[in-house]
């Protein structure tokens, strides 16, 4: 089968800087290419400044000015390629175009989470229109498929909640080098005594940093050498000062001692990121279609604290793998989820252990396969 993929165009594939969109279509186009053809369209850019292949993988590369641009060139090779199936990535505003072009091949839309299939991206009417008119839907959990099929009703007889997956083989790696791990420590001005809470992930309010800094100060009464890792930036690989990070820093002032910015960590940085913390907490508050950082925290064997949110609980298992709190009261069930961790050696441990385990469920062979499927089904190829 030949397998066109397009991604987004605003970052390139494999990513230096880039979206978990970006990670997921190269993780997944590596396992695809072993029995398939596959064409991934991306972003030139000064570390990809031409296409290249990798088997039966081609990253064909294109200049993003700007969406239509893009779009443009993606569609003029896929008309001369002719694939067996189209993958768009997380651009709904895409699928129109793509069906109008090449209306004999069927079209897959991926959505990684709901913020592209909103206004100012594409407005609903457009939306319905896609949502007609589109071959398949894939989303990347069962969640995120409830939403799309309750919001737009075309959607049900094609629609595929698909996990994610993860290599866990990295983080398992991290986890015994000890000597990178004290020297990662030793940067971050971090001691093995210090009980540590990590935070990573976008610095946007619907991820809920907020939430822990406001419960931070009556947590270091309780335990004075807590200390509260915070990894990432608002904007994807750029640490930049939002409204919101001006807000965050603010509230971290008082406690500044027991705060640790790190701004943004390359991927291949974060298994040790992880290493240095012993509870991880993703406080989402707001439509979270999976949590990726859930799924690198289990790998990691870290207990995660985590929201009823979305995909999460389809991940993290409550009271096996760590604890999912209710949205209602978050910042009161945060504090005594948060405490009652670190003050038990052996809930954590126990957290830990089934942690691995449970991540080791989600791989991305499994994935890909399960995407096969779908394409199988669209196409005799």
């Amino acid at each position: 089968m030949k397998i066109a993929i397009i991604s987004p165009g605003l970052y390139s594939v494999p990513p230096v800087i880039g979206t978990s969109v970006e990670h997921v279509i190269q993780h997944v186009a590596e396992r695809l290419k072993k029995n398939n053809h596959v064409i991934v369209y991306t972003k030139k850019c000064p570390q990809y400044p031409e296409s290249t292949s990798e088997g039966n993988l081609l990253y064909k590369r294109f200049r993003f000015y700007s969406p239509s641009l893009y779009l443009q060139q993606v569609i003029k090779h896929i008309q001369e390629v002719k694939p067996s199936v189209i993958i768009i990535e997380n651009r709904p505003s895409y699928v129109m175009q793509l069906k109008r072009a090449c209306p004999k091949i069927p079209i897959v839309l991926n959505m990684h989470s709901d913020a592209f299939s909103l206004p100012p991206h594409i407005h609903k009417e457009d939306m319905i229109e896609v949502s007609r008119n589109v071959d398949a839907l894939i989303t990347n959990s069962k969640a995120m498929e409830t939403y799309f099929t309750d919001k737009y009703p075309d959607f049900k007889e094609k629609s595929h909640g698909i996990h994610l997956g993860i290599d866990t083989t990295p983080y398992e790696k991290a986890g015994t080098e000890i000597e990178e791990i004290r020297r990662w420590r030793e940067k971050l001005g971090l001691s093995s005594e210090d009980p540590t809470l990590l935070f990573a992930g976008r610095i946007i309010e619907r991820k809920g940093v907020h939430l822990l800094l406001e419960i931070m100060p009556a947590l270091i009464e309780k335990i004075p050498r807590l200390k509260l890792l915070i990894t990432g930036s608002p904007k994807y690989g750029q640490n930049i000062d939002t409204s919101y990070m001006k807000k965050i820093r603010a509230m971290t002032e008082p406690i500044s001692n027991h705060i640790v910015f790190t701004d943004f960590v390359k991927p291949n940085h974060m298994p040790y990121i992880y290493q240095l913390a012993d509870i991880v907490v993703t406080p989402s508050i707001l439509n979270e279609a999976f949590c990726l950082v859930n799924l690198e925290a289990m790998a990691s064997m870290k207990p995660v604290i985590s929201t009823n949110n979305g995909g999460i609980p389809e991940v993290v298992k409550h009271g096996e793998t760590g604890i999912i709190i209710p949205l209602e009261h978050p910042k009161e069930d945060l504090y005594h989820s948060i405490l009652s961790l670190l003050e038990s050696n052996s809930l954590r441990e126990r957290f830990s252990k089934n942690s691995f385990e449970r991540a080791k469920e989600f791989s991305w062979e499994r994935t890909a396969i399960q995407y096969l499927h779908v394409f199988k089904g669209l196409t005799t190829f």
